[in-house]
């Protein structure tokens, strides 16, 4: 009896483990039964045949089924619709990882700042695994009127606890007085390269910090969790940008807390089972370390030339509009116009350095000024060390002008519009800019029908993950307000999903690889429930995303797999058993 027990036992435990596993790829595959859209050539085709995670015939089913044998697993679409993989070329998946555990205090989740500080207060009440207490999502622009938070507002929330509230856009961030004390910051210490600790008349810090290099110097403070825990979460990541159909993404720059950004990454990124494809684009002063560890999926560089309009930090060619808005919330002087993080010269210098490496440059441009530099650096190295085949990228764009946009078409620069901008932004947008200036905003059609190199994304964590969503802004143009904001700037359906697939590869390099349904390619896929070429913005929105799948693997994404069993086994044995470091 107690044998044939533990034999039952035995078997459960068997087929439990083996529900787990993830599936594999067959040598040979027919996907057909639905529409496909290849992205290239024909706009749809009836089947397509994979061997060995290689697209190997594209086309009619009599033909494609000749091609392939006999014995060759069959995927019936059951009139669904099977598109290149989805491409999200500009995200940062590790603080995305990470800031998905923050307290929420985003204008998603709330309507008024009593809510916002109630949950905080909450927070900051609870215990939990470190003593310190992270927000995210602080946004007066998505939320209307919402006072920055005061010094000694925080203190009094956490007057023993250090607290963090990073803004939507992570452009700025507020801290209370055991933060600041616990990242060594003083009245007296110095403004870090890149940042500002915002100091009142009398010289004493606000618990404002503004821009990258403010931030930085106080998260570096924060205890770090076990590289297990950051493996698990980073891996459960990826597993969201999967079951939002992606199947790529450009890091732009890894932005996170850790003992090795980089190395965490690529440890997902090339794990076997991995849910996506990486590309990695990191800081200057990180690039020879990235190069070491994986060259390969390296890209190059990125730097930021402004900020995030949303506080003031885009660099405009002219002032910020003089609003209720830019006055008491954002504190702007009435010729404020932003500033630029480089002087020109050293812009050149870091765009030359990349230029004569071979290696791409992302820049980070919202204002007229700050695509300026940015395109006259790019100039500049061209003349100097010339490559014709590198092609650098311009992100998020926020008021990019037509004389740019074809400037950066000659200069064979790639343009990468943050469209989620109109979305979440574009009800305030007139009280930021002004009408006229909001009338051109995020131009994403005139850069198509200028011929330049267009591409969408949605830099999460700075908005949901939701590819979905990005589409239908790009076609739709309206704002959660319901107001449309520069309605002929929209995209047709086919140039929106040319931007998220194609494109999107062409523009990491990757189009001989991925990027659209053709021989010789890897076969990467996402399949949805309909066909968002045929449906309104609206329906877009409500697709379901059925499966993803890299090279021919179909993408496992359950909580339940062996892969995430064994890396929450290796978070709860570092957390019983800590590594000894010293």
């Amino acid at each position: 009896m107690i044998r044939l027990t533990l034999a039952a036992i035995a078997i459960l435990l068997l087929a439990w483990t083996w529900s787990m596993r993830a599936p594999g790829a067959p040598a040979h595959q027919v996907f057909w039964g639905g529409t496909i859209i290849t992205m290239n050539g024909p706009q749809t085709v009836e089947a397509v045949y994979v061997r060995d995670g290689i697209i190997t015939a594209v086309g009619t089913k009599d033909d494609v089924l000749q091609a392939a044998p006999w014995n060759a697993h069959r995927i019936f679409l059951d009139g669904d619709t099977l598109i290149p993989g989805l491409i999200e070329p500009h995200t940062h998946p590790l603080a995305a990882a990470q800031l998905g555990a923050a307290t929420d205090v985003s204008g998603v989740t709330h309507d008024s700042r009593e809510a916002l500080m109630a949950t905080l207060q909450d927070a900051a009440n609870a215990r939990g695994f470190s003593d310190w207490v992270i927000a995210f999502g602080w946004d007066p622009a998505m939320m209307g009127e919402l006072a920055p938070p005061t010094l000694d507002e925080l203190d009094a929330i956490a007057p023993d606890r250090p607290l963090i509230i990073l803004t939507q856009m992570m452009h700025d961030a507020y801290a209370n007085s055991a933060a600041l004390a616990a990242a060594g910051i003083t009245a007296d210490t110095p403004n870090p390269e890149h940042g500002q600790f915002e100091r009142n008349t009398d010289g004493e810090l606000t618990g404002r910090l503004i821009e990258a290099g403010a931030l930085r110097a106080v998260m570096s403070a924060m205890p770090s969790p076990s590289d297990a825990a950051m493996r698990l979460i980073l891996s459960r990541q990826y597993d969201t940008y999967a079951a939002a159909g992606y199947t790529t993404i450009g890091a732009a720059s890894i932005v996170g807390n850790g003992r090795d950004p980089i190395a965490l990454t690529l440890t997902v990124a090339n794990a076997r089972n991995t849910a996506l494809n990486t590309i990695i684009y990191t800081a200057p002063e990180y690039y020879a370390h990235a190069a070491a560890l994986d060259a390969d999926r390296l890209a190059g560089t990125k730097i930021w030339m402004d900020g995030s309009p949303y506080i003031g930090g885009a660099a405009l060619a002219e002032p910020y509009t003089v609003s209720a808005f830019t006055r008491d919330q954002l504190a702007l002087a009435a010729d404020w116009s932003g500033q630029l993080i480089y002087s020109q010269d050293e812009a050149n210098a870091l765009v030359l350095t990349a230029q004569t490496a071979g290696h791409q440059i992302a820049i980070h441009a919202q204002g007229e000024r700050a695509i300026d530099r940015a395109l006259n650096a790019i100039e500049n190295a061209q003349a100097q060390s010339p490559r014709p085949g590198l092609s650098h990228r311009l992100e998020h764009l926020a008021l990019i002008t037509p004389a740019q946009i074809d400037r950066a078409a000659a200069l064979n620069v790639s343009l990468g519009f943050f469209i989620d901008h109109v979305r979440y932004y574009g009800h305030m947008l007139p009280d930021l800019v002004g009408e006229e200036r909001t009338a051109r905003y995020m131009p994403a059609r005139t850069a198509f029908d200028n011929g330049a190199l267009v591409t969408l994304h949605a830099d999460h964590p700075a908005t949901p993950v939701n590819a979905l969503r990005t589409m239908a802004t790009a076609i739709e143009r309206s704002a959660r307000s319901g107001d449309v904001v520069a309605a002929d700037q929209a995209l047709t359906p086919h140039q929106a999903l040319q931007a998220m697939t194609i494109n999107a590869a062409r523009q990491l390099e990757q189009a001989d690889r991925i990027g659209s349904i053709e021989t010789g390619k890897q076969a990467d896929f996402t399949r949805l429930s309909g066909n968002p070429l045929e449906l309104s913005p609206q329906d877009i929105r409500e697709l379901e995303i059925i499966d993803t799948w890299i090279a021919g693997r179909q993408v496992d994404t359950r909580m339940m797999t062996l892969k995430n069993a064994g890396l929450l086994w290796s978070t709860l044995w570092s957390a019983l058993f800590p590594p000894n470091d010293t």
